[in-house]
């Protein structure tokens, strides 16, 4: 449900003490433009109403070491919307899963795997982490993607943001 999302996402904002920024009408008309009905209206909803482009999600391990920086975690580049179409259009393995309704939406720092989400899979689906090493070969991404959630709410409801002085910029 799309409500869960954006309040779970609003949730981890307060969480965290910090956000970064929506996406601009502009931005939102040329993702429209260029990813053309392959952009779900309830994704737009979340990134035109919640302030989590650019943002840095940190997603510890094991929930009791939340604030603990030296413990294992995945720590996501959540995309803005210019990224997210570089992403889909011209990066592996974005560019090879899009006509089968991939849509990245994130990028892990550490390795630079794309965080998507299926667009055929409603309104709360599940993270997958694509694994760049396959290339451009579509069956091998998909048949070798990890589900990192069963939900993108569940994402925003154990990540937290990572304060940062300045926007991190992704390219």
């Amino acid at each position: 449900m799309v409500n869960e999302v954006i309040t779970n996402a609003k949730e981890m904002i307060q969480r965290s003490g910090a956000s970064t920024r929506i996406a601009t009408v502009g931005e939102i008309n040329d993702l429209k433009e260029k990813l053309d009905s392959k952009f779900p209206e309830w994704l737009i909803d979340l990134m035109t109403t919640v302030e989590v482009c650019d943002s840095e999600l940190v997603v510890p391990f094991d929930a009791e070491d939340e604030e603990d920086d030296e413990n294992p975690q995945l720590r996501i580049e959540f995309l803005n919307p210019k990224c997210i179409i570089d992403e889909c259009l011209d990066a592996v393995p974005g560019c090879a899963v899009f006509e089968s309704g991939y849509i990245c939406i994130g990028v892990e720092i550490a390795i630079g795997d794309a965080y998507a989400i299926n667009i055929h899979e409603g309104n709360n689906p599940p993270v997958y982490l694509l694994d760049h090493e396959y290339g451009e070969e579509t069956e091998m991404i998909i048949e070798n993607k990890r589900t990192v959630v069963k939900k993108l709410s569940d994402l925003f409801q154990v990540a937290r943001i990572k304060e940062r002085k300045l926007p991190r910029s992704y390219r």
